[in-house]
């Protein structure tokens, strides 16, 4: 009703626009009015306010251009009016942000946050948002609507940059949060004049010998009233509200009081790093606070790295780029933080005048479960050498990352696993000690060696008591035994220890040369690099059922000259066909954009499915029909002869793997379609979407070439 109002009624009684021009519903002035209207009409009725945010809308606008920005605010309002079916009352808030009220019950999170997939993906061409919401129960309604609005802004406020939520409700403890926020921003003034915020600082360790090359500059409060807080406590309210600047200056100041003191007591100086929030960019005296600190404290500026984070570089480029200039001719070092968070591209590193990289966390967590996470950080390693940058490893908690980054040529290491942030004075006690730090043993990398024997039936009983599928090989040349298995590695399998040791059925024996050549290739480097490594491949059970397993493999050691491996085997079939399922929906759409029909071959079991098709081919009833008969059929009908065995070629199961066991992701061919006088060429592009090798899934997507 509300809706159709707004396109009749350009302006109101006073000449004052009604509607957002861009989108064509309400203003938020106009929202504010109908929307209590509405609810003075219904007073019974339940409602909300929501309030809905585009994430880094500043980025679609940089990467796709303003009037891309535009339609995607169109096809977003348009959107809420289709979806939310013409109930309530919608409007703009303003930029990019939208505000409805509505009945209860009405929206759904999903329904509201997946409005792109058509309106934005179909329309737009922009593959890539989020959406942020946060919402106001309507209780009372002596309230006015504008503060009910301020409610769900404050919904929507708490869950800005946590990019795993989405919706937000507010709440009279959220409330409560906000009032602490409040307080503190209170008591900031006075927190710095009494010197009740404590400089910490986390050493960061050359890779090469394990000592202390330098150290980023942290903060801690020690609160009168509410005791001693962690960052995570105040610094994101302190970034919201524009406060972080005075507490930045006053960290910037400790760290150059630092670097005097080590001047002063003969010390070798370790250079400092301190950080830059994207607010303190907002100022234009930046390079001056900072230049006037190195004067006052007389210190070279080399020893106070400037640390900026990717996202800071992100919301305000050009500002940016011209500040970290001013800094490199005052001789300041400056760094890249939190690399592999934001949208930075190696084409932007190289045009910016970033002296060290630093690789985020996140990237370094998933180095021991991910190929992809491992391959970017060494490709991350190696660009920034070839810029001529030095990478820092931020997060690193485990022997396994350590020797990974060393691997791969990483310079400096910071994380838990050398140490935590320390207070000033244990941080100069740590960092003045002439020998290496001592790198802590791995608590995952057990050494069991002649535990397991297989003449020892303690072992076996010792075995059997741990948790888990557990398997222990032996390594003779490049050929695999197994020499014992507990029972729950029976149970996995559904065999019997005499089918296991006397049959000699074990792992693997399914398309034995592919998987004893991957489980071969991790031994070896389970033992090269004396750490637990992780697989993954599929198996089948003795009923012939198919399941995808994590395996880790531990090098125990050598019995009698023979090395000896752990292996603690995991059944994640549920866990793999959920990603591949995932995996699968986020590239369709994609997919359906290009090409004319999407097949799925599995050539393990021998079957292919339709995944998709357009209008312009007839559906085959592929559901898991008999791939090499259908093949046939499909090569024999619709290829041209000349291409007929080139098509054979291509699509045989031993072309398939030698495909899959390059480094290759995505294969692409050409031949020509039709009967003669009538001919097409068509491009096939193969895409394997299964990571494991024994277990070979290909999608074949096919268009025709104009």
């Amino acid at each position: 009703m509300y809706v159709k109002k707004v396109k009749m009624l350009m302006v109101n009684e006073k000449n004052e626009p009604v509607i957002d021009e861009l989108t064509g519903i309400y203003n938020f002035r106009s929202f504010i009015t109908e929307a209590e209207k509405m609810l003075e009409a219904d007073t019974t009725g339940a409602y909300d306010i929501l309030v809905w945010d585009i994430v880094q809308f500043k980025v679609v606008n940089d990467l796709y251009g303003v009037e891309a920005g535009d339609r995607l605010l169109k096809e977003i309002a348009e959107g809420f009016v289709v979806k939310l079916k013409g109930k309530g009352v919608y409007g703009r808030l303003g930029s990019d942000k939208f505000v409805c009220c509505i009945p209860t019950g009405v929206y759904n999170t999903d329904d509201l946050t997946n409005i792109y997939e058509f309106y934005v993906s179909e329309k737009v061409g922009i593959h890539k948002i989020l959406m942020q919401g946060g919402c106001f129960h309507i209780t009372e309604r002596g309230i006015p609507v504008i503060k009910m609005c301020d409610r769900a802004i404050l919904a929507l406020n708490r869950i800005k940059g946590k990019y795993t939520e989405v919706m937000s409700e507010y709440s009279l403890d959220k409330r409560e949060d906000v009032l602490m926020g409040q307080k503190l921003a209170e008591d900031l003034e006075r927190g710095i004049k009494n010197r009740e915020f404590k400089a910490y600082v986390q050493p960061i360790y050359s890779a090469a010998d394990s000592k202390v090359s330098s150290g980023e500059v942290l903060v801690r409060w020690d609160h009168p009233e509410l005791g001693f807080l962690p960052p995570g406590r105040f610094i994101g309210f302190f970034e919201k509200n524009y406060l972080i600047t005075k507490l930045d200056k006053y960290v910037w100041e400790e760290a150059c009081r630092m670097i005097r003191r080590m001047m002063d007591e003969g010390r070798e100086v370790i250079p400092l790093s301190i950080n830059v929030s994207r607010t303190d960019f907002l100022f234009d005296d930046l390079c001056d606070v900072l230049v006037g600190l190195v004067d006052k404290y007389q210190i070279d500026p080399k020893y106070l790295k400037i640390e900026i984070t990717e996202s800071a570089y992100i919301d305000n480029p050009d500002k940016i780029v011209s500040m970290m200039t001013r800094l490199k001719e005052y001789e300041f070092i400056v760094v890249m933080d939190d690399f592999g968070t934001g949208y930075s591209s190696f084409n932007t590193l190289r045009t910016l005048p970033f002296d060290i990289l630093k690789i985020d966390k996140g990237l370094i967590d998933e180095i021991d479960t991910s190929n992809k996470a491992g391959n970017v950080v060494n490709s991350v390693i190696k660009m920034a050498g070839w810029l001529g940058m030095d990478v820092v490893a931020e997060g690193v908690e485990q022997i396994n990352q350590l020797n990974f980054l060393r691997h791969m040529g990483c310079k400096y290491i910071q994380g838990y696993y050398f140490s935590k942030p320390l207070p000033e004075e244990e941080f100069f006690k740590l960092s003045y000690n002439e020998e290496s730090v001592s790198e802590k043993k791995d608590s995952d990398n057990i050494n069991l060696d002649g535990v397991f024997a297989v003449e020892d039936p303690e072992g076996r009983a010792f075995l059997d008591k741990l948790v888990g599928a557990l398997s222990i090989y032996e390594l003779h040349g490049d050929e695999l035994e197994v020499k014992r298995v507990n029972d729950e590695y029976c149970k996995l399998y559904g065999l019997t220890p005499y089918e296991i040791y006397q049959g000699g059925l074990h792992v693997l024996d399914e398309n034995r040369g592919h998987k004893e050549k991957k489980i071969l290739k991790n031994c070896k480097k389970s033992m090269m690099r004396s750490e637990p490594v992780t697989m993954h491949m599929s198996a089948v059970k003795s009923s012939k059922e198919v399941m995808y397993l994590m395996i880790k493999i531990y090098y125990l050691g050598k019995k009698d000259g023979i090395p000896q491996f752990l292996l603690n085997t995991v059944d994640i079939t549920k866990e793999h066909l959920k990603r591949n399922l995932k995996q699968m929906s986020e590239i369709s759409p994609i997919l359906k954009n290009l090409y004319t029909e999407i097949l799925k071959m599995d050539y393990t079991d021998g079957t292919i499915s339709t995944v998709w098709c357009n209008e312009t081919v007839v559906k085959k009833k592929h559901d898991n029909a008999s791939l090499d008969a259908m093949l046939d059929i499909l090569i024999n009908i619709l290829i041209a002869p000349e291409d007929r065995e080139e098509a054979k070629r291509v699509f045989s199961y031993d072309e398939v793997m030698k495909f899959c066991h390059s480094d290759n992701r995505v294969k692409m061919v050409q031949f020509r379609i039709g009967r003669e006088g009538n001919r097409r060429p068509c491009e096939f592009t193969l895409i394997r979407n299964d990571d494991d090798l024994s277990h070979i899934v290909i999608t074949s997507c096919s268009r025709f070439l104009e």
